[in-house]
């Protein structure tokens, strides 16, 4: 073992530290750091076998290491400092300083050529071994001066600097009976859930302490008579008596504290230890959105889900629904973190990215998530059983414990606020504001294919802050998340798995029950086809035998398509009808929403179609009873001949036609005109019935 000069030699039975100042071919020449002693021997070989036995340790750390600069020294310590480091360089030489005899002679001369005591240099000698044996051990310990007060100091008068203004109030230093009254009106103004300001704090407690009532008003007004505290001293106790962290807990509660105003000193990517904790979350996209079908109708806003790797900080997965936080939603955002995203891309968005763009495709083995009641849910459960995934659940109001997850949706946001019309903006309700409601052009999925160009730029943007560990560093890996991501893959620390489509579509998308009808298999008011079913005609048989269920798995993102699973290995895909197109790659919410509409369309219109309903019966009632004046009653119909007077009234039919054909156009007819109109019109008629007769 080799020891050194300046080592620190911690004897487990005396509980002493001693530093060696000298080492030589036999002994060990050390001092006791807390006594201040001069040199003494020691064996080198009982030293080494000591500390072989254990009998004694080497000090790591130094309690007399100083590291100060100049600048940051008085005057007073530099002066001293260099004085005493003179008088060292002028006597310390080896090995003669470890000599008892020669070193009181070197004592001697430096006492009488610097002019000060011996007990002086044997102070300065023993403080240079003592601490270090470096020009900063021989600083005076001016950090311990000033005497130690157990109790506050007590004022006759007001401390601080004179005010200026000469006031009616009348100032004095704070007794311990303001005292008193300063703490009980912060306990009972200060401290509460409505959580006022101190300045309030402060003027309640000058209304109850320091005033009096006025004889005439009877209002209460400031005690002039006696001193009151100034908001200053008051503001001066507060600061001395509580700590910023007690405050806030006390304001605002501990949930806000450590949601808010705690301190991270920790990093959720060394916590993750590799890829494959997905941390997921959701919340409410800040943008108004239109309806596939109709541009002129709103939808709302939209639900945003985020699946972000911990380790890499790569978005794995997302999901833009207009469907509330739920089970099924969850299901959605699940789904498209699993699957191939150039496939779902194509598939969904009609959109065309490339396999590197975006390369997650792969199923966790953690998923962080909050207490949600659409996470906590027994489907969920059971997807991670079936998955073999861990849900792990934070603790409740502890966003910062996925905070990189919570983090993507405000920079994602911001990023895309200025492009798109209908963004919520925060001048709405102001004078003047426009409804930035009535500017939405974007359906749901031109909105998600915004989120997804942005997602993959931000996959693979540079980090500046990222920690690399030594493995990053050594194999010259990129901080950028789609670069950690793979760099995770090949080293096959996350333990991901990965699933063919079919697998992602049985254990992840949402199950239903279909009803089979004549006109085709119904869901959600949507009529599919297969190719089974066509073959096997399951439609003439529930147009013969009655309708009946089937289960089905369905998409809601994309209402394209249905899913049968005939057995567990087999399943067949059925497309909507083809005159129901227009519903090809919408939302089931867009689907259920246009219904929704049309059934309120319908009970608006109930109304009007009745009042028709009416007026008509009313005008065929008018006519019927007209045709019964003109009838009379008293002759028998006769219903022979039918066909020959059909044919005399298709001639008469046929010649009024043509007769009113060539007339001019009348713009207005006179009474006069209608008579004789009338009576040539029945002299015609008697002329045909003459001629037809003959």
């Amino acid at each position: 073992m080799q020891l050194a000069v300046n080592q620190l030699l911690k004897s487990l039975e005396s509980n002493s530290i001693e530093r060696i100042v000298w080492l030589d071919d036999q002994y060990c020449y050390v001092v006791n750091v807390n006594e201040e002693t001069f040199p003494y021997q020691l064996a080198m070989e009982e030293v080494i076998e000591s500390l072989q036995n254990e009998a004694k340790v080497i000090v790591e750390h130094d309690p007399y290491a100083t590291t100060v600069e100049n600048d940051e020294l008085t005057e007073a310590e530099l002066s001293k400092r260099e004085f005493a480091w003179a008088i060292i360089q002028a006597i310390y030489s080896v090995p003669a300083i470890f000599d008892s005899k020669l070193r009181a002679q070197l004592i001697k001369e430096a006492s009488e050529d610097f002019g000060v005591t011996k007990k002086t240099v044997r102070q300065y000698l023993k403080r240079f071994w003592a601490r270090g044996m470096t020009k900063n051990s021989l600083l005076p310990d001016y950090t311990n001066c000033g005497k130690v007060v157990s109790r506050e100091k007590s004022f006759d008068k007001k401390p601080g600097r004179p005010t200026v203004y000469d006031s009616a109030i009348k100032r004095a230093p704070v007794t311990e009976e303001w005292k008193k009254i300063f703490r009980g009106a912060l306990e009972k103004h200060y401290f509460i859930k409505t959580k006022p300001s101190l300045k309030y704090a402060y003027q309640q407690m000058v209304k109850e302490s320091f005033s009096k009532k006025d004889a005439h008003s009877g209002v209460k007004v400031l005690d002039l008579d006696n001193a009151i505290p100034s908001f200053d001293q008051f503001y001066y106790w507060y600061r001395k008596w509580y700590k910023a962290d007690y405050a806030v807990r006390r304001r605002e509660g501990q949930r806000e504290y450590l949601k808010n105003y705690r301190a991270i000193i920790g990093s959720a990517t060394q916590d993750a230890k590799g890829i494959g904790v997905f941390a997921i979350d959701a919340t409410i996209g800040d943008i108004y959105l239109v309806s596939t079908l109709d541009k002129n109708k709103i939808v709302g806003r939209p639900t945003i889900y985020l699946i972000v790797d911990i380790f890499s900080r790569a978005i794995v997965g997302v999901s833009v629904t207009l469907m509330n936080m739920s089970g099924e939603s969850v299901r959605v955002a699940l789904a498209n973190c699993f699957d191939n995203k150039q496939a779902f891309c194509k598939r969904v968005l009609n959109m065309d990215i490339g396999e590197e763009d975006w390369p997650m495709h792969y199923i966790p083995h953690t998923i962080l998530a909050d207490r949600g009641s659409e996470l906590i849910s027994d489907t969920l459960t059971s997807l991670t059983e079936n998955l073999n995934i861990k849900l792990s659940n934070v603790g409740p109001y502890r966003p910062e414990l996925k905070g990189i997850c919570e983090s993507y949706f405000g920079i994602l946001q911001q990023h895309l606020a200025p492009f798109l019309p209908g963004a919520v903006q925060k001048d709405f309700n102001k004078r003047g504001g426009k409804d930035y409601r009535k500017l939405a052009v974007l359906n749901i999925q031109q909105y998600t294919q915004i989120l997804v160009r942005c997602i993959i730029y931000y996959n693979h943007r540079y980090l500046k802050d990222y920690p690399l560990t030594q493995s990053m560093l050594e194999q010259h890996v990129l901080p950028i998340p789609v670069e950690i991501f793979k760099w995770g893959l090949s080293r096959g620390n996350g333990r991901l798995m990965q699933l063919s489509s079919e697998q992602i579509r049985s254990n992840v998308f949402p199950t239903a029950n279909a009803m089979i009808t004549a006109k085709g298999i119904r869901f959600n008011g949507l009529y599919y086809s297969s190719k089974q079913a066509l073959k096997e005609n399951w439609f003439s048989q529930a147009r013969i035998k009655g309708s009946y269920q089937i289960s089905i798995q369905y998409d809601p993102q994309d209402m394209s398509c249905l899913y049968i699973r005939h057995d567990r290995r087999n399943y067949e895909v059925c497309h909507l009808v083809e005159y129901q197109s227009m519903y090809i790659n919408t939302t089931l919410e867009e689907v259920r929403l246009l219904q929704s509409e049309r059934r309120q369309q319908h009970a608006d219109f109930e109304q009007i179609e009745l009042n028709h309903q009416i007026q008509l019966a009313q005008e065929i009632e008018a006519i019927v009873q007209q045709a019964k004046a003109e009838d009379d009653s008293s002759l028998q119909k006769d219903v022979k001949g039918i066909r020959h007077n059909r044919k005399l009234e298709q001639k008469l039919f046929a010649r009024s036609r043509s007769e009113q054909n060539d007339q001019p156009p009348v713009a207005h007819i006179t009474p006069i005109q209608k008579n004789k109109l009338s009576l040539f019109q029945a002299k015609q008629k008697e002329v045909l019935e003459d001629d037809y007769s003959t």
